[in-house]
């Protein structure tokens, strides 16, 4: 179970840092179409996160509380270096454009995690009743709803 575990783990962490970077994005961007769209994914991501968490207990691991603040961590130091112009991407712009990048990576992972569980869901009965399929399609939504405003930013911040 140590590799599965770990993993496991990684993705976990992994959740916690998204729910802050999307949280830190949609109150800047409150009042946007992609504060809304934020505010959508936030809400999937928290939940997608709760099911990975059933996942671990019904294989009978746990959360690991060092990857989580390591992760937390490395999302605070990204928050910080999009905050300095000397460390940053040259412009609030580039800096937007980044971080919905960094989330929407984030979501291709979550993507690719579902559909590993999935598969390994035909050989251990105790991932039976977990709809990794319906997950993996939720995650490939979430890049679709993302993505335009992705795009959007990108002509924006790198433009000229």
């Amino acid at each position: 179970m140590g590799g599965l575990d770990g993993y496991l783990n990684d993705h976990l962490a992994g959740a916690a840092a998204a729910i802050r970077l999307a949280e830190r994005c949609r109150a800047r961007e409150a009042e946007s179409g992609l504060g809304r769209v934020l505010q959508a994914l936030l809400v999937e991501i928290e939940e997608d996160r709760d099911v990975l968490q059933r996942v671990m207990k019904a294989l009978g691991g746990s959360a690991n509380p060092v990857k989580r603040a390591s992760a937390v961590g490395m999302e605070r130091l990204g928050s910080l270096r999009m905050a300095l112009p000397v460390l940053g991407p040259g412009s609030s712009e580039a800096a937007r454009l980044e971080e919905l990048e960094v989330l929407s990576l984030g979501i291709e992972g979550k993507r690719m995690l579902w559909n590993v569980l999935g598969t390994l869901a035909s050989s251990d009965g105790r991932l039976v009743g977990f709809d990794f399929a319906g997950l993996e399609l939720r995650a490939e939504s979430q890049r679709r709803r993302l993505e335009p405003s992705r795009l959007e930013l990108a002509a924006a911040a790198l433009a000229g």
